[in-house]
C-alpha cells in the first residue's frame, strides 16, 4: 500500500507550554507472512462448527459462543460432529457460577427470574438495557429463554494502559513538559478546577494522602471506589501538575455501563476535566459505543475529556497486532459450503500468523452497526500447521446482534498459531482484526479505537520523560513517541444510533476517517504509588495532559473544549 504521510507535533504555546504530540500513523503491511492454504482436516473441523452454528434455536442464538460451547463442555456434551473440545473458556467459580453481562429489557420481573434460577445481580441499568449478573452456568440457557432477555455474553474484560516496572514524588513530566514553568509564569495551579480520574481503584490512597503525595481533598464518588492502585498513581500525576485542583475519583470497573454512568456522574459531580486509562475489548470499533456516547456527551456540556490511546502497538515501530481492511474474498476454503468463503489477508493468504503471543483477547470487528449486524463473520484460531481448530468465535448475527467475535488468549501460548476469518453470510464489510498487545505476521496501522477515538476525547499516547535527560522536551528526533503506542487513524462508519455516515459505502473508501491519537505526553515517570515507580504506558501519559489543560482552562476559565484543543494542537512542535 502506499504509506501515508504522517506529522508529530511538540506543544509550546507562549501561553502553556507542554509536551503533547499531535499523532498521525503510516497505512501498509507490517511484514509480509507465508502464504499456507487450509487442509482438509482444518475444513472439516470449520465446516462441523458452522453445521453447528447453523443447528442453534432461536434461544441458543441469545447465547454468546463462547458462553454456549463452555456450558457444553461442562455438561460432557461434543462442541460439534467431529470437534469434541475447544480452548473456550468462561471463569467459573466454586459454586460453579460465572460472571455475565445480559443486554435485556430489564425490570424487576426480569431480575428476579434470574435470581429465581440461583442468579446474583451485580448491577442493572435499566435506561441502557443493561443487566451484570453472576449466574449458575447450567442455567445460561433457562435464562436465554426469557422474551425480555436480548443477548447472553462473559462479562466484558478491560485492559489498563500502564507499563509498570519495579520522601513526596513530583513526577519528572513536570519539569520535562514546563508545567511547573507555567505555574509561576502565569500564576495558575488549577484553583478553581475540577479533576476527575477513572481507573480500576485508589487501595493506597490514604497512605498516600498521609505522605503529602495526593491531597486531602479527594473525593470518591459513593460506592465506586473499586480495586487496585493504578487510580492512586493517576491521582498523583494530576496532583503534581495541577497541585491546588479539587480532585474527584470512580471506578471504571464493573463494565462498560457502569463506566459510562461513572463518567456522567464525575461531570455531574462538577468536574470540569476528566481523565480514564482503561480500554473495554469489546468496545465498538466503527460506532461509538455506550462509554464514546458518554464521553461526547460530558464534552458537549464543557467539560475536558482525555484518555489513555493504548499501549497495543504501532505499524510504524513494527509492533502492531492489528489487521483491518476490506474483506477479500479467497477460492482456496470455498469447498466450506455455498457462499461461505474465507478472508484473504494479502497474496492468497488466508490465516495470518501470530508472532506475539496475545496477554488477553483477540477480536474482530466489521463495519455493521451495534445491536444491527447482519452480516455474519466468524474467528477461528488454528494450530501452525493448520490441521486443528484450537478455538473458534461463531456468534450468530441475524440482524439484532453486534459485529463482534472474541476469542480468549489469556491463558495460553498463541505464538506461531494462526487466525482465520471465514464469511459465514452477508455483504463484504471492512474488517478489524485485533490481538490487543500480540503482533500479527501481516498487520497493519489503526490500533487505536473505542472512547479514546471518539470526536469528544484526547486520546493521548507516551513519551519517555527520560528524552528530556533529566530537562524540558525539545522536539525533533530527541523525543519519539513510544513504541508500543497504539497508533491511527480510526475510521468511523456509523453515527452513534447506527446511521450510516456514508451509506452503501462500508470499505476502505468509506466513512469518516479521524486522525488519532490526538496529542503525547511524558510517562516513565516516578510516583510514590507502589507498583508504579517508575509508571510507564499512556495511562502516565493521559493524566499529564489533563493537568496541563486544567492550567489552561483556570488561565482561561471561559474556553471551550474545541478552543482548548485547538491551543493544545496549534502550539505543537515537529517530533521525530
Amino acid at each position: 500500500m502506499m504509506k501515508q504521510s504522517r506529522r508529530w507535533l511538540l506543544m509550546n504555546s507562549n501561553m502553556m507550554v507542554s509536551l503533547l504530540i499531535l499523532l498521525g500513523f503510516s497505512i501498509g503491511l507490517a511484514e509480509a507472512a507465508d502464504r499456507p492454504s487450509l487442509p482438509q482436516s482444518a475444513l472439516r473441523q470449520i465446516e462441523a462448527l458452522m453445521l453447528e452454528k447453523s443447528s442453534r434455536s432461536p434461544v441458543q442464538q441469545k447465547i454468546s459462543s463462547r458462553l454456549w460451547y463452555a456450558s457444553k463442555m461442562r455438561r460432557g456434551d461434543a462442541i460439534a460432529n467431529g470437534v469434541s473440545r475447544l480452548r473456550s473458556r468462561v471463569e467459573v467459580s466454586r459454586d460453579n457460577t460465572t460472571l455475565v453481562d445480559i443486554r435485556a429489557v430489564v425490570s424487576e420481573s426480569v431480575l428476579a427470574q434470574i435470581e429465581a434460577v440461583g442468579g446474583t445481580i451485580v448491577n442493572q441499568f435499566p435506561r441502557r438495557r443493561a443487566i451484570r449478573a453472576r449466574i449458575p452456568i447450567d442455567q445460561v440457557e433457562t435464562i436465554a429463554t426469557m422474551p425480555q432477555i436480548q443477548f447472553l455474553k462473559p462479562a466484558d474484560t478491560m485492559m489498563r494502559n500502564s507499563h509498570s516496572s519495579s520522601a513526596v514524588n513530583v513526577t519528572e513530566g513536570d519539569v520535562a513538559s514546563k508545567a511547573d514553568q507555567a505555574r509561576e509564569v502565569f500564576n495558575v495551579d488549577g484553583t478553581g478546577i475540577k479533576i476527575g480520574v477513572l481507573s480500576d481503584g485508589v487501595d493506597s490512597l490514604a497512605d498516600r494522602q498521609a505522605s503529602g503525595d495526593v491531597p486531602e481533598n479527594v473525593t470518591v464518588l459513593p460506592g465506586q471506589a473499586g480495586s487496585g492502585d493504578e487510580g492512586t498513581a493517576i491521582l498523583e500525576i494530576v496532583h503534581d501538575l495541577a497541585p491546588a485542583a479539587e480532585l474527584l475519583f470512580a471506578t471504571a470497573l464493573n463494565g462498560q455501563v457502569s463506566f459510562a454512568e461513572n463518567i456522567e456522574a464525575l461531570r455531574t459531580a462538577g468536574a470540569d476535566v476528566i481523565v480514564d486509562d482503561i480500554f473495554y475489548f469489546a468496545e465498538p470499533t466503527f460506532q461509538d459505543g455506550v462509554i464514546a456516547q458518554a464521553v461526547n456527551s460530558v464534552a458537549h456540556q464543557g467539560a475536558l475529556y482525555f484518555s489513555a490511546a493504548g499501549n497495543s502497538g504501532n505499524v510504524n515501530d513494527g509492533t502492531s497486532g492489528v489487521w483491518e481492511g476490506d474483506f477479500v474474498a479467497i477460492d482456496a476454503p470455498a469447498v466450506l459450503g455455498d457462499g461461505v468463503i474465507a478472508h484473504d489477508f494479502g497474496g492468497g493468504t488466508n490465516a495470518n500468523r501470530i508472532t506475539v503471543d496475545p496477554p488477553f483477547v483477540m477480536t474482530l470487528s466489521w463495519a455493521d452497526p451495534q445491536g444491527q449486524s447482519g452480516n455474519d463473520y466468524d474467528l477461528y484460531l488454528l494450530s501452525p500447521d493448520l490441521t486443528q481448530v484450537f478455538d473458534a468465535s461463531t456468534n450468530v448475527q441475524s440482524g439484532t446482534q453486534d459485529p463482534l467475535e472474541l476469542i480468549d488468549s489469556g491463558p495460553f501460548n498463541d505464538i506461531g498459531n494462526r487466525l482465520v476469518i471465514v464469511k459465514t453470510f452477508g455483504e463484504d464489510r471492512y474488517l478489524h482484526l485485533n490481538t490487543h498487545r500480540g503482533q500479527l505476521g501481516l498487520a497493519t496501522d489503526g490500533q487505536t479505537s473505542g472512547h479514546a477515538a471518539t470526536s469528544g476525547a484526547f486520546g493521548v499516547a507516551a513519551v519517555n520523560v527520560a528524552t528530556a535527560n533529566g530537562g524540558v522536551f525539545t522536539g525533533g528526533a530527541d523525543n519519539p513517541v513510544e513504541t508500543f503506542n497504539s497508533d491511527g487513524p480510526r475510521r468511523m462508519f456509523f453515527d452513534e444510533n447506527g446511521v450510516p455516515v456514508t451509506p452503501g459505502n462500508f470499505s476502505s473508501t468509506g466513512g469518516l476517517v479521524l486522525q488519532k491519537p490526538d496529542l503525547a505526553s511524558a510517562d516513565g515517570v516516578m510516583t510514590s504509588t507502589p507498583g508504579f515507580n517508575p509508571f510507564f504506558g499512556t495511562s502516565a501519559a493521559a493524566p499529564h495532559a489533563a493537568g496541563i489543560a486544567a492550567l489552561v482552562l483556570e488561565a482561561n476559565p471561559n474556553l471551550t473544549p474545541s478552543e482548548v484543543r485547538d491551543i493544545l494542537t496549534s502550539t505543537a512542535l515537529d517530533i521525530e
